[in-house]
């Protein structure tokens, strides 16, 4: 299964028919608009998303789709595991679709203090695929 379903907004960054990075709108990230640590993500891999990456070297027996807005800042709406990577994968262009449609609240994603201008500049982003 590949990403042929992905909103625009979405790139396929990496994808070697294991573990894939989605990222969100690289053209703005890359630039001086936005801080490129924050370009969201989404990953699909046997790897928990709770489980940091230096420790994931040892495979679930799942798929999971995490998505960060950075690092350590999950998007747990977005978040799935699956008993296969053509369900993770199909996982992962819909939590595309409904986070380029901002039909996921992102306010509360943030423990505390939660950047109010990058959310307000992302929100701006999204809606219209």
């Amino acid at each position: 299964m590949s990403f042929d379903a992905l909103p625009d907004a979405w790139t396929v960054w990496h994808d070697d028919g294991g573990r894939a990075v989605l990222v969100f709108r690289p053209d703005v990230f890359e630039g001086d608009a936005f801080d490129p640590a924050r370009i969201p993500t989404l990953y699909v891999s046997t790897r928990a998303p709770d489980v940091p990456l230096r420790r994931g070297d040892e495979p679930d027996d799942e798929w999971h789709v995490a998505c960060t807005l950075e690092p350590d800042v999950h998007v747990r709406a977005l978040e799935s595991s699956h008993e296969t990577r053509a369900a993770a994968v199909e996982a992962a262009a819909e939590a595309a679709r409904r986070f380029a449609a901002a039909a996921v609240a992102l306010d509360d994603v943030y423990a505390a203090n939660p950047p109010t201008a990058y959310l307000e500049r992302l929100a701006d982003l999204t809606g219209d695929d």
